[in-house]
């Protein structure tokens, strides 16, 4: 996979879950049956979706600042990453 397009994916994910966080998105979330209306469920949703988002942010920091051979070596999600301190 090139490297552009895993920068897109990631963005996709990224989008998505900021639009899932909004009232808005959680209502058309519940409204589908994928969660429950209650304000626990929503909070944890919301602080689940806040560490992906973060993760996918480092994903692509790390992508965008290194060489096309070694990047697939360099970070993968769940292990220590050299930018997570970044």
């Amino acid at each position: 996979m090139e490297k552009k397009t895993a920068i897109q994916i990631l963005q996709e994910h990224i989008n998505t879950y900021k639009i899932q966080i909004t009232d808005g998105g959680w209502e058309r979330m519940v409204r589908a049956g994928i969660a429950r209306d209650n304000i626990y469920e929503k909070l944890a949703f919301r602080a689940d979706a806040e560490k992906q988002i973060q993760a996918y942010e480092m994903a692509i920091k790390a992508l965008e600042n290194s060489e096309a051979e070694e990047w697939v070596d360099r970070c993968y999600l769940g292990s220590p990453c050299p930018y997570q301190n970044n």
